[in-house]
């Protein structure tokens, strides 16, 4: 058991070292060299763990991807379950206010700018399905309880919000864009399509 525990650590070590690289110079600034120069550890250290440097790219998406999870799952902790709760908290992670959530974002769009193995594909895309359907329940939540504004439609608008709440991410992370406007204009959207329970009912149009 120690022996598999210290091989983890020392993978999760370079992965981390993979994630660092990316962050600051995209995918190219990653070789087994440049990896083992990050990490400090030898060459023969990286090539026991990974032969090719494709190896070596998904164990670091994969290590910022356990991350970002990471970070909602701490966000979710304490959470009463409503849902509209849970999904402010995973839309708001997004947006990449903690320094460490802005560099996972950063390296998931490098990984998303470059052909991508059909595995990387499948890690950038890990849990997309589960958060958007998530928001669309909220939103049609709404609609049932007359919370909506007017011709509020939960599947595109939904998918609408999901993807604002990304592109605002995107914004912040790589452009430097202030966080607080990111969340003031997110929930400006989500205020007016799915209010929280308690707002006054929308009147209906005839």
């Amino acid at each position: 058991m120690p022996r598999t525990t210290d091989h983890e650590a020392r993978r999760e070590q370079l992965a981390a070292a993979v994630w660092r690289l990316v962050s600051d110079g995209g995918v190219e600034a990653v070789s087994l060299r440049s990896v083992a120069a990050e990490a400090g550890v030898s060459m023969g250290r990286v090539q026991y763990y990974f032969s090719t440097k494709d190896d070596l790219l998904l164990d670091g998406l994969r290590f910022s991807h356990r991350y970002m999870e990471r970070r909602i799952g701490q966000r979710l902790e304490g959470s009463a379950g409503d849902e509209r709760t849970i999904l402010v908290a995973i839309l708001d992670e997004l947006l990449g206010e903690h320094p460490q959530t802005r560099d996972a974002i950063r390296v998931h769009s490098a990984f998303a700018a470059r052909a991508v193995t059909e595995e990387m594909a499948d890690v950038l895309t890990d849990g997309d399905e589960e958060i958007l359907a998530l928001t669309v329940r909220v939103v049609a939540e709404a609609v049932a309880s007359g919370r909506a504004a007017p011709g509020t439609d939960p599947e595109i608008d939904g998918f609408a919000l999901w993807t604002l709440a990304r592109g605002l991410g995107g914004d912040v992370a790589l452009y430097g864009a202030p966080v607080e406007r990111a969340r003031r204009t997110l929930h400006h959207v989500l205020d007016r399509i799915a209010p929280p329970p308690g707002a006054r009912e929308q009147p209906c149009r005839r």
